[in-house]
């Protein structure tokens, strides 16, 4: 219920229409196939802004180890290590790093800020890639301080499921599963047919681009529906159960939150609320079922106990009525949770 920005709904139609096909590989020959492809490309590419161009790209360890590591090749490159899980791993697993920059949010204020960015650029770095929220905190990073005449890759997964202004960026990386499409299918979008000399990762696949398309409308209308935020009344109605056992890490955009709960496992909570059909998440790892705290607060210094504090929060097609409720549902089991000491 509270994960849905990470871990929305699967939308049974689309993703049945994106297999909806008689053969893996549309008959390449005949200009119909291609025409109707191309098409569905343009018409999602007029929904992210200056895009000119999609490509398939998989959000997955394989995908994003290639992207970072033929990128190193060509540019000195900073990196948010507060990007996808995944993202992040592939990082790990670079045989050199020594033309990479890693970039992390800053303790005190929860974003990648101007410094750093001032910093990387006299450093040498001629690309950055950032995400648009950063991983767990959901911080906004400052997109609109990169200069022009860098490379800017910007993950926008959030920020078009969240239905956010979208920044100006050379690239776009879009994933389909905060969408609610099947994992790994995501989207690379460019200003230039060039792609900037990245080399393509994926055949074309057939129905993606429409079904992506359809996907991003039907979350704007979905939203339109809904409050404009309730992350603010939800939180100042769990404080006013918990008082200062509850505090939030950092300002996040309108319908998130970076919940904080003081002196608790955030797991141990997560695990209590299930069969009242709450659903929660300390961070992406968390999500994907790994038995470790967010990897961002982590990275930014923070101990292990502050990490399992975390509860990264997302109000997505929750009705405003039901805040209350669930606000006095989770004090109640947070708190008998701390009374148990589990």
């Amino acid at each position: 219920m509270l994960d849905r920005l990470q871990n929305p709904e699967i939308l049974q139609d689309l993703n049945q229409e994106l297999c909806a096909i008689s053969t893996p590989n549309h008959q390449a020959i005949t200009p119909n196939a291609p025409q109707k492809i191309r098409k569905s490309n343009e018409e999602l590419c007029d929904l992210l802004g200056d895009a000119h161009l999609a490509r398939p790209f998989s959000f997955n360890l394989e995908s994003f180890y290639f992207l970072l590591h033929t990128l190193s090749k060509h540019y000195r490159v900073a990196f948010a290590l507060s990007s996808h899980s995944l993202f992040y791993q592939a990082y790990l697993q670079l045989e050199s790093q020594t033309n990479i920059i890693p970039l992390i949010p800053d303790f005190s204020v929860g974003v990648i800020t101007e410094d750093s960015l001032q910093d990387a650029i006299n450093k040498g770095a001629d690309c950055f890639i950032l995400p648009y929220l950063n991983e767990d905190i959901l911080t906004q990073n400052p997109i609109e301080c990169l200069p022009k005449n860098v490379l800017r890759i910007i993950d926008i997964s959030y920020a078009v499921a969240l239905n956010l202004p979208l920044c100006d960026a050379d690239i776009f990386l879009l994933n389909g599963e905060n969408l609610g499409l099947m994992r790994p299918f995501g989207i690379l979008a460019s200003k230039s047919a060039s792609f900037y000399g990245i080399p393509p990762l994926y055949l074309e696949i057939q129905n993606l681009y429409s079904v992506f398309a359809k996907a991003i409308l039907m979350r704007r209308d979905s939203l339109q529906k809904f409050p404009a935020d309730l992350s603010k009344e939800f939180f100042y109605t769990l404080q006013a159960h918990l008082g200062q056992d509850c505090y939030y890490f950092y300002q996040t955009p309108p319908n998130t939150l970076a919940l904080g709960l003081k002196d608790i496992r955030a797991r141990n909570l997560i695990q209590s609320l299930i069969f009242d059909k709450i659903d929660l998440i300390n961070g992406q790892e968390c999500l994907f079922g790994f038995n470790q705290p967010s990897f961002v607060l982590r990275l930014m210094n923070y101990t292990e106990a502050q990490c399992r504090e975390l509860l990264s929060l997302s109000f997505i097609h929750v009705p405003s009525n039901l805040i209350p409720q669930i606000a006095q549902k989770i004090a109640q089991k947070y708190t008998q949770v701390r009374e148990l000491k589990i």
